[in-house]
């Protein structure tokens, strides 16, 4: 997201680059002021050595997941704050589509947390679709998952992940897996 032709040209975009100034104008506060402000960085660092080279280090923030609604679209990123796409490089993650106002953002960050720091969710669940604030998740192998609401997610997801621990990959008979009922998976044939 952050390369250094992003950066150089946000500096010169905002005449604070240092090669366009004298070095006693140079204000590292400044630099590093406006590189926290753009969207795609974290922290930003700005330093000298004893040669007058000045050298930048940034954090970049890391996305967890690409929001997608009919107006616009955007990025959550580890801290749950919004991150505008970028035109230098598009991630590959969880993608949410649809109807993504009727959901609470936090609660859509929260779930998207969950899914990426579990290694089998992660890499079974592809995409998000929301519908009148009900969740349908597409995964890896085709199946469609109806999630329901954002409620007892750490329930819902267990059913799951016991369905298929079960041997419910070899199982290609189902379309869907509906998982909003308590205490039951309904699956429904393809």
């Amino acid at each position: 997201f952050v390369t250094n032709n992003v950066i150089h040209n946000y500096l010169l975009n905002n005449d604070l680059h240092p090669d366009s100034i004298k070095i006693n104008d140079v204000s590292f506060k400044k630099i590093e002021s406006l590189l926290s402000k753009h969207p795609s960085i974290k922290t930003a660092n700005v330093y000298s050595d004893m040669k007058g080279k000045i050298s930048i280090a940034v954090v970049q923030r890391k996305p967890i997941v690409r929001i997608q609604n009919q107006k616009e679209g955007y990025y959550l990123d580890e801290d749950g704050l919004r991150m505008p796409l970028s035109n230098e490089y598009t991630s590959r993650m969880l993608l949410v589509t649809g109807d993504v106002n009727s959901v609470n953002e936090n609660d859509l960050y929260y779930l998207s947390g969950f899914i990426i720091k579990d290694a089998f969710l992660k890499k079974q669940i592809v995409q998000i679709d929301i519908l009148d604030s009900e969740l349908l998740m597409l995964t890896q192998i085709g199946e469609q998952v109806k999630f329901g609401r954002i409620e007892e997610v750490e329930e819902k997801f267990e059913k799951l992940k016991l369905y298929y621990k079960k041997g419910g990959f070899q199982n290609q008979e189902f379309k869907i897996l509906n998982l909003k009922y308590k205490n039951q998976i309904v699956c429904i044939k393809k």
